[in-house]
């Protein structure tokens, strides 16, 4: 909130300059520092986000479940949001049972998805599944499409770094990976990113201890 209203009084007083004639340079330097001001914006937001979602994990519920039937449950309702898409659940035949958080599973999956679904087109398959080591259950989140960039992929799961820094004006702060990063440590696991080895298209994973 400290942060909030001084940003807004800068963003409106922006705005009452827009409104002025001003020459082409002038006009260019407002522009970009409009552009200033609305990332800040998008900081705090991601920044407040955050804590609120640490402060979730002293309170988050622990239970013993079939993680299978939450991914299955998941991808239903991504098919629903998602309408048009092609997503598919891949899930071992044999049931197993892992001590987690479902709740903060269920973050994480959404932003995993919704990760893919943005960075993908309507033609390409996202696909949700598990796999069963030895001493861990890795769930993954897949896409056909884009490849990761070398220079990004050991930094996407970092707070505020996002693909879509290189591209679009409107402010898009990569959040949502970082969360995702949260909910691996608090199971003691890691969360990674591959490009897929036979195609295009990139695998985000979550490895959890057995």
């Amino acid at each position: 909130h400290e942060l909030k209203t001084p940003l807004a009084i800068t963003r409106s007083s922006l705005e009452n300059l827009s409104s002025k004639n001003l020459d082409g340079e002038s006009r260019q330097f407002l522009q970009r520092a409009q552009e200033g001001v609305d990332r800040q914006f998008a900081i705090v937001r991601a920044m407040s986000e955050a804590s609120r979602l640490e402060a979730s994990f002293a309170v988050a519920e622990w239970q013993i479940i079939d993680p299978g039937a939450l991914v299955q449950r998941c991808v239903e309702a991504y098919r629903s949001l998602h309408q048009g898409r092609v997503l598919v659940a891949k899930i071992p035949a044999e049931e197993k049972q892992l001590r987690c958080a479902p709740d903060l599973l269920v973050q994480a999956l959404d932003k995993l998805v919704d990760n893919a679904v943005s960075f993908s087109s309507a033609q390409d398959e996202v696909t949700v599944g598990i796999r069963w080591g030895d001493r861990n259950c890795v769930l993954y989140v897949r896409n056909t499409g884009s490849r990761l960039p070398d220079d990004l992929k050991d930094r996407l799961f970092d707070s505020l770094v996002s693909l879509r820094e290189r591209g679009g004006a409107v402010p898009h702060l990569g959040l949502g990976l970082y969360i995702v990063r949260l909910v691996a440590e608090v199971h003691e696991g890691i969360a990674c990113a591959k490009n897929l080895p036979e195609s295009d298209g990139v695998e985000f994973r979550i490895s959890i201890p057995r």
